[in-house]
């Protein structure tokens, strides 16, 4: 009985056997129709089959269209495959089947129609129309078949004859190739390929097409290649395009990576290819000239010389290159076991070295950037508008860093030995650590947690040091300087002659050592501690220079400022003091003025110790003449543990000390020598041996309980009561006798 499908209809999942044959009428739509051994099928003109099965045995012919995924076991003759508008219809021809007068077309690009002959079926008489697509694989037959203007003929290694491809189709050819064979973007005289004619007009496309020893492609501009495979021997050359991916183990040139990929094997070779693409390089292989653009340069194990990466391209190196060149808009990183040696970064180019990954002799010109950050790069040359970004574990050695162009070091970053010349620029900060810099006529800046140890500033160059950030060691030649401000810390820093050291507001500068010609300036604000001034040197102090401990002013002090000695030491001014007016203050240890006016027309300032002592010790040549009063006001000269220690004049017994005013004098062996004092004054000033043939002044401040007492006394004492000094030197240990009283009180020492 004949199943019919009237017009309208739609009929799903039927199941056509010998003596049920099916005929589609116009109008009506079969869809899942399963076609058994000996049943049939007839699609009327205009009716529309979908998702057909045609058994071993089946049959399914007629006029009408198929749409979706079709499969043939049996026999399919005269119908047309249609792409439709919902992805095209695909019929496939498995073993067994045989086909004929098919024709197969698409709707759109989107929408094309493929017709696949598989192993053991074949094909013969069929037309492959606009966006139809006809694969014949390995083992399958197709003969007799004409490919119309935007149709495709793919034949992979198959048996294929009387093949014609009219112009505007295009032949795949995916066998072997064992003869030389140009491929022009379109064919202008018929070629012969594989059992097929391709008139003028037509395209030739090597799909998936193997290159046997000797044999040469050559690709004309427009031409392309997809999936290639190049023996050793082979060669491929031209301008024209490589898709999809190619491998190559003999040699391929002046192609261009069309969104594909070419791998170079052990002893493949390529030279000058534009990489739109991916071009990767495997262990034995080599790669020169290639341009990257808008793609991918994978360097795996081989080697590459003169790669250019330009816009859009991208080059990763994992093995040794040379000579590249990154244009604007390129990046190349050199990561683990990559090797880059003189390699040029143009402006807008970026170069990055990556962990493990090493450069040398790189210059990086103005726009350009090379990024290191867990790499090493060495002797970098930055030119003028040029970067250079070291960073999170980056190690740059021996950089030239010229006029304008700029030097960063961050985050676990490392710099050593880089050369700052006139102009160039050097930026640490955020835990970034620069070493051995020298600073010829550039500029180095430190702030922000960063770190510099042993830099060099020669004439013109200059070391800024702020906000937190570090330096150590620093060597200020001739002409160079080194500012401190803002929180910055700088330590250990030799100052030579014709360099300078400064500090600003909140900078500080620890352990400087200030040479003959050298010069340390504090400006307000600023701090300097353990200053070492050897002679020659200058110290102009307008803010604060700390001692905590021993230390030497041997130059010419300067400025308004101050000088605090605050631990167990001695300090010793023994320079020209002339031009200061400042501050000596002592809070603990001892400042020693060992030369004539050492503080200028300076004040000295106590501050009790709270243990231990502070000790003002005069020298000679600065100690006031007999008669005469001691060149610097005294402040605050009143405590228990402050004293003055004149050694240049001797101790003689009955030495004493009063206060009148603010007028303190001593009286030793028939000399007066005076004081002056400013601010808080003790009690009583006894006069003691300073143990070194000198004189000690060493305040007290008495109980007011001893002193009640000693007047309740006094209407008992003898006749020259009146006579008898309320401090004396003869008092031992601090003890103070009172108008011979026969029941005396000792004066304890505060």
């Amino acid at each position: 009985m004949t199943i019919t499908a009237i017009s309208g209809s739609f009929d799903p999942g039927l199941i056509i056997s010998s003596g049920n044959p099916l005929v589609a009428l116009s109008g009506s739509q079969v869809a899942f129709t399963t076609i058994l051994s000996g049943g049939s099928a007839t699609l009327s003109e205009g009716a529309l089959a979908d998702e057909m099965t045609v058994s071993k045995g089946g049959v399914l012919e007629g006029a009408g269209d198929l749409e979706g995924d079709d499969s043939v076991f049996g026999l399919v003759g005269g119908v047309t495959l249609t792409g439709g508008t919902a992805g095209g219809g695909q019929l496939t021809l498995f073993s067994g089947g045989t086909a004929s007068g098919l024709t197969i077309t698409g709707a759109n690009v989107a929408n094309q129609s493929l017709f696949q002959i598989e192993s053991g079926a074949s094909a013969t008489n069929n037309i492959i129309a606009s966006e139809g697509v006809e694969v014949v694989y390995s083992g399958g037959v197709a003969s007799g078949d004409i490919v119309e203007d935007g149709g495709y003929l793919f034949l992979q290694s198959a048996t294929a004859s009387n093949e014609t491809v009219l112009s505007g189709g295009t032949l795949d050819f995916g066998g072997r190739l064992t003869s030389d064979l140009t491929v022009p973007a379109v064919v202008t005289t018929t070629t012969e390929l594989g059992g097929a004619s391709v008139k003028s007009g037509g395209v030739i496309s090597l799909l998936g097409a193997t290159l046997v020893s000797g044999v040469t492609v050559s690709l004309g501009s427009g031409a392309e290649t997809i999936d290639l495979t190049v023996s050793k021997g082979a060669v491929v050359l031209g301008s024209g395009g490589v898709g999809g991916e190619t491998y190559v183990a003999g040699s391929v040139s002046g192609v261009e990576i069309e969104a594909g990929e070419i791998t170079l094997l052990t002893g493949g070779a390529a030279s000058g290819v534009v990489d739109g693409g991916t071009l990767q390089i495997d262990a034995g292989a080599t790669a020169t000239g290639t341009i990257v653009s808008g793609g991918a340069f994978l360097l795996d194990y081989g080697s590459a010389t003169g790669t250019v990466v330009s816009s859009g391209g991208a080059a990763d190196l994992y093995a040794a290159d040379s000579g590249d060149t990154v244009e604007a808009g390129g990046k190349e990183a050199v990561r683990a076991g990559g090797a880059a040696s003189g390699m040029q970064v143009l402006s807008g180019g970026i170069d990055y070295v990556l962990v493990s990954g090493t450069t040398t002799g790189t210059t990086v010109s103005a726009g350009g950037m090379e990024s290191i950050s867990g790499g090493v790069t060495k002797s970098t040359t930055v030119l003028s508008g040029g970067l250079a970004y070291v960073f999170s574990g980056g190690v740059a050695s021996g950089d030239i860093v010229q006029n304008g162009g700029k030097e960063l070091i961050s985050s676990g970053g490392v710099a050593r030995g880089t050369q700052l010349l006139s102009g160039g620029s050097e930026y640490v900060y955020s835990s970034g650590v620069a070493s051995g810099t020298q600073l010829s006529g550039g500029k180095a800046a430190v702030s922000a947690g960063g770190s510099t140890v042993g830099a060099t500033v020669f004439s013109g160059g200059v070391n800024y040091v702020f906000n937190s950030g570090t330096t150590t060691g620093t060597v200020v030649s001739f002409g160079g300087y080194e500012l401190v401000s803002s929180g910055g810390v700088a330590s250990g820093a030799k100052v030579l002659f014709g360099g300078q050291e400064s500090v600003y507001l909140t900078g500080v500068a620890v352990g400087a050592t200030v040479s003959s010609g050298g010069k340390e300036v504090v400006y307000a604000g600023g701090t300097a501690s353990g200053v070492a001034l050897l002679a020659g040197g200058e110290l102009y102090d307008d803010g604060v220079v700390v001692f905590a401990g021993a230390g030497t002013l041997a130059g010419t002090l300067s400025g308004s400022g101050q000088i605090d000695e605050t631990g167990g030491g001695d300090l010793l001014i023994s320079g020209a003091g002339a031009a200061y007016d400042g501050a000596a203050v002592i809070s603990g240890g001892t400042i020693e003025l060992g030369t004539a006016h050492a503080l200028g027309s300076g004040y000295v300032q106590f501050h009790e110790p709270s243990t231990g002592s502070a000790v003002l010790q005069i020298d000679a040549a600065d100690a006031p003449a007999a008669g005469g009063t001691f060149a610097n006001p005294i402040y605050n000269f009143s405590s228990a543990g402050e004293d003055i220690d004149l050694r240049s004049i001797a101790f003689v017994a009955g030495a004493s000390a009063t206060v009148a005013g603010s007028t303190l004098v001593l009286s030793d062996g028939g000399k007066t020598y005076t004081f002056d004092l400013v601010g808080s004054i003790g009690d009583a000033y006894p006069v003691l041996s300073d143990g070194h043939g000198g004189t000690l002044i060493d305040p007290r401040a008495i109980d007011p309980k001893v002193v009640a007492f000693a007047h309740a006394t006094a209407a008992f004492a003898p006749s020259d009561a009146a006579k008898t000094a309320l401090v004396s030197s003869t008092s031992p240990g601090g003890a103070t006798p009172f108008m011979h009283a026969t029941g005396s009180a000792a004066a304890a020492r505060f």
